[in-house]
């Protein structure tokens, strides 16, 4: 009995570690330096999608906000779409550079790499904090806000201040 179960266990751990495995494994002939040109010509796509017209919002929630709110959701916004439209190119990115720093043990690419894609901090983050996250989650997934989009040009349209 104890046999089997020693057994279960070892089975469960060896299938989580594969599972945890899986994308180095899914990468192991992604170069680290097609890796970077697969993010940076996703990255360079999706820039060119924020040309796309967002001229207006309609929506009571959003209407309600007082104007340094709505920058901080706009902001928030065009983050997460810019995220969702370069996730993947991104993922296969971050892999070979755990790739590379665990064939090295040289961390500085990764290092950086993580401090690029820190999440904001400051002003605006205490104030997404202080709004419902399910609101903005609304909003983030209409069809104007998907795909990425020009906040800076919407902003100066829809914010007078």
């Amino acid at each position: 009995m104890k046999k089997k179960y020693c057994f279960r266990s070892a089975l469960k751990k060896l299938a989580t570690a594969s599972l945890l495995l899986l994308p180095l494994v899914a990468n192991a002939g992604y170069s680290i330096e097609e890796a970077y040109q697969d993010v940076n010509l996703q990255t360079a796509r999706c820039l060119k999608m924020k040309n796309r017209p967002v001229n207006a919002i309609q929506d009571a929630w959003f209407d309600s906000l007082r104007a340094v709110q709505k920058r901080a959701v706009l902001f928030e916004l065009s983050t997460r779409a810019m995220d969702r439209c370069t996730l993947e190119t991104r993922e296969k990115y971050s892999w070979a550079l755990v790739k590379q720093a665990g064939e090295t043990g040289d961390l500085k690419s990764l290092k950086d790499w993580i401090a690029l894609n820190s999440p904001i901090g400051g002003k605006a983050k205490t104030i997404l904090q202080s709004l419902p996250e399910e609101e903005i989650n609304r909003l983030s997934l209409s069809d104007d806000f998907y795909y990425p989009f020009d906040s800076m040009s919407l902003r100066d349209k829809l914010i007078s201040e």
